[in-house]
């Protein structure tokens, strides 16, 4: 039995001392975010549970990116295990595969989108931080990065001056997109998907609105400027009716097809539609007619010869 026990023994994975873990990749980070002038973020228990939780699944499943189990992205899977309480959520994600911590931070991460989640992230005053690592098994490990905070409570830590920003680079302009209309659902609703770089000024003079209401469309305070790579925003509410046919085109507005009708002048007699039941040019009715009349003259034909003749 011992010998059995010893031999299973050596077939139990044995845990990896030198693997990363979260809480090194959100040291890391925060050092760097030190490094640049940038406060700090507090590391969080449910973020860091979400990070390592999406970690798993991209390497269970082979399939790397931002859109997780069920279709869900990193704010919805932060939301998951119960961060803000209920209250609105908001969060960014980095992911890349590596053999250390400083090999994504400073290879995959270096671009200007990725250190935008590390640093600045467009603006937002994140709190909390939290890193997943799952190893391959190759030597090589899927690293995870959220950021998040409860939406209307940013830090209010320091931030270097936009002029000093380690982030403006020359990458910036393969990030920041140009605005192209969406295409409106079949009752006339436009919903517009937020991309890096893109402004609510920008949205709005795209779509011909005015700033004003594409706030009071999104619920958004009158002097709320924030608006987030990936969000959804609502551009024109619908119809709520099947009639409305759309354009192909996109960025083409909605319109409402309308059968035309026929207005007949005061005065005038509506016009009869022919007979459509007819039999070679005659129609049913006159047919009819003719036949009574036949059968008419044949009876009186018969009486005459049944008792008058007689």
């Amino acid at each position: 039995m011992l010998i059995l026990l010893s031999g299973l023994s050596a077939f139990h994975p044995v845990a990896d001392e030198s693997q990363p873990t979260g809480y090194d990749l959100a040291a890391e980070v925060n050092a760097y975010r030190a490094a640049n002038g940038y406060y700090q973020l507090s590391p969080n228990s449910l973020v860091m549970a979400a990070a390592q939780t999406h970690a798993e699944w991209i390497v269970a499943t082979g399939q790397g990116g931002h859109i997780g189990a069920g279709g869900s992205d990193e704010t919805t899977r932060v939301s998951w295990t119960g961060y803000g309480g209920g209250a609105e959520i908001h969060c960014d994600e980095n992911w890349a595969s590596g053999q250390t911590i400083s090999e994504v931070m400073y290879g995959a991460w270096s671009d200007w989108t990725h250190q935008e989640v590390m640093l600045n992230a467009w603006g937002n005053r994140y709190t909390d931080i939290g890193g997943g690592v799952a190893a391959r098994g190759d030597g090589r490990y899927v690293f995870v990065l959220n950021v998040c905070m409860v939406v209307g409570q940013g830090s209010g830590g320091s931030v270097p001056d936009t002029g000093s920003d380690a982030l403006a680079t020359t990458d910036l302009s393969n990030y920041v997109y140009s605005v192209t209309r969406a295409t409106p659902l079949a009752d006339g609703t436009i919903k517009h998907t937020v991309l890096y770089g893109q402004t609510l000024t920008s949205i709005a003079e795209a779509y011909g609105i005015s700033i004003e209401t594409l706030r009071e469309l999104n619920n958004m305070a009158a002097d709320d400027t924030v608006i987030w790579a990936e969000q959804e925003l609502l551009i024109q509410a619908g119809t709520g009716t099947e009639e409305a046919q759309v354009s192909s085109t996109p960025g083409a507005t909605a319109t409402t097809q309308v059968l035309p009708t026929m207005t007949i002048p005061s005065g005038t007699v509506t016009p009869q539609p022919t007979p459509v039941n007819t039999r070679d040019g005659l129609s049913v009715k006159t047919l009819g007619i003719w036949l009574v009349g036949i059968s008419a003259v044949g009876l009186a034909v018969v009486l005459y010869f049944a008792f008058v003749r007689k």
